[in-house]
């Protein structure tokens, strides 16, 4: 029962979005000017990982204290060694946190500038927590998780290893983005239901799911002008162009979502697929492009 709630508290679809936005940045790296340090790299993404992970154990440890909230069929002492097992874990995964932090210390690889993303990493961890533990924060979760699982990772993977800002970092987050949020809002749509029933107050629930899916459409087509517009603006097009090649993927996502809207029975796995193509699959492109060049 420990180890399943363990697990339970783990969100896949974040923490691979974190992993491949990271070695995104790092691609970034050995594109601009070559990777100066593996170990720190590869500590820099354990950092992450466990920091992330470690959040949602805490907030799982926090809402073990209401009995309402436990799972059918868990007794007083399955909770009271569940709580341990979470409390030990966390504080594990938080000490090995500590302990890479106090190593770029010593060995000098803080600056200025990161030492600003690493406070802002933690502040909006802590703020992530908070949305999973008060009901009156969850609404704004989804926009907390774009900057901890898109934006930070492929920053923290640059700076750490280079101290100079490059515009193709902030226009790949930027692009990126929307498909992360298309992908969450259709996750929402899914447990629509559920969420209304037990009066969870996520953005569907709030708009109503015949906007959130016209959003979910937006956001989409967002992603695509947003890689053109980069182009535009002097993303070199060898390195961009292969993105488009999973526009037919969003067309197709786009028009199962207005198959749903006209009332017809909804393909939920197919549509899972085709959102999170349209946001991995430009990641690994243009990381792909990154890395090899």
């Amino acid at each position: 029962m420990a180890v399943r709630m363990v697990a339970k508290a783990i969100k896949p679809f974040r923490l691979i979005s974190m992993v491949c936005m990271y070695v995104l940045g790092g691609g970034l790296v050995q594109y601009v000017e070559h990777m100066r340090d593996w170990t720190v790299f590869i500590g820099g993404g354990i950092f992450l990982l466990l920091f992330a992970v470690s959040m949602d154990l805490l907030a799982m440890l926090h809402l073990l204290n209401d009995q309402k909230k436990w799972p059918d069929g868990m007794t007083h002492d399955k909770v009271k060694t569940t709580r341990l097992v979470i409390a030990l874990t966390s504080a594990t995964f938080l000490t090995v946190v500590i302990t890479i932090l106090i190593g770029w210390m010593a060995e000098g690889f803080l600056w200025q500038g990161l030492n600003f993303l690493l406070i802002g990493a933690a502040a909006i961890g802590a703020l992530y927590f908070l949305t999973q533990i008060l009901d009156s924060l969850l609404i704004h979760q989804m926009f907390i998780e774009v900057v901890l699982f898109v934006a930070i990772p492929p920053a923290l993977a640059y700076f750490l290893q280079s101290q100079e800002p490059h515009r193709m970092l902030t226009m790949a987050v930027i692009s990126l983005a929307p498909a992360y949020i298309a992908y969450r809002l259709l996750e929402q749509l899914r447990s629509f239901a559920s969420d209304k029933n037990l009066g969870n107050r996520t953005i569907v629930t709030a708009v109503g799911w015949e906007k959130a899916m016209v959003f979910h459409n937006a956001f989409l087509l967002l992603e695509f002008f947003l890689m053109a517009l980069c182009a535009i603006l002097g993303f070199p097009w060898f390195l961009i162009w292969p993105v488009f090649l999973t526009l037919p993927l969003g067309i197709l996502e786009i028009w199962l979502m207005e198959r749903v809207k006209q009332g017809k029975k909804p393909l939920w796995r197919v549509m899972v697929y085709a959102s999170a193509s349209v946001f991995f699959i430009p990641i690994y492109l243009l990381g792909f492009a990154f890395w090899i060049r």
